[in-house]
């Protein structure tokens, strides 16, 4: 907000590390079954097994992070549809893997998705939220967070946005808890969006 260039630099820096961690993802599954990047494109089938979602999850993430910390970048957005394809076969795998933190990166994704209508998209997103919260007894906060970005922000809700959000501020965080450090994460995101409403809402 302060600082353009130092910003831009931030986004390169950031950028090269994703990269780096796709990379490195994508030699790992290669390694164990060689017609993965084959997969990717959609021409093969793999029989993938539990031990694998962490892989395919924390691959579709680097796939995530070089894409958006590529601000726009043609040959980046190219890679999207592999996200959705990675998240997708995690939740096949194990839908209630790490408390539903698949289904919290599949609302992400999906809000990025132009093919959708605004009704299918909602949709969509309110069936991946409802899912995360259940597999995570409503102890997560960033699907909160998220749900307040992607679709209260698009669509200019803003009371919903800012019920959101600081709903997720006066949540308790539990300490040494498996969402002690997501939450505090996720608290700190709400407060600064909250900063921005004014910038983000129309009326």
């Amino acid at each position: 907000d302060n600082d353009y260039s130092t910003a831009l630099n931030h986004y390169k820096n950031a950028n090269i590390i994703f990269k780096q961690a796709r990379n490195l993802g994508v030699s790992v599954l290669n390694d164990r079954y060689p017609t993965f990047n084959n997969w990717l494109r959609n021409n093969t089938e793999i029989q993938f097994n539990n031990n694998d979602i962490i892989d395919l999850y924390w691959l579709a993430a680097a796939y995530g992070g070089s894409i958006s910390s590529s601000r726009g970048d043609p040959f980046e957005l190219i890679h999207l549809p592999n996200i959705g394809r990675l998240l997708r076969k995690c939740i096949k795998l194990d839908p209630s893997w790490n408390n539903g933190a698949v289904y919290s990166a599949m609302m992400s994704f999906t809000a990025t998705r132009t093919d959708l209508s605004e009704i299918l998209l909602r949709d969509s997103v309110d069936f991946y939220f409802n899912k995360a919260l259940l597999h995570s007894d409503s102890l997560d906060a960033s699907p909160y967070v998220t749900y307040a970005e992607s679709i209260h922000k698009t669509y200019q809700e803003r009371k919903e946005f800012e019920d959101k959000l600081n709903y997720v501020i006066d949540m308790s965080v539990i300490p040494k808890s498996e969402y002690e450090l997501s939450n505090l994460i996720a608290k700190n995101r709400a407060e600064w969006l909250l900063t921005k409403t004014e910038e983000y809402f129309l009326e």
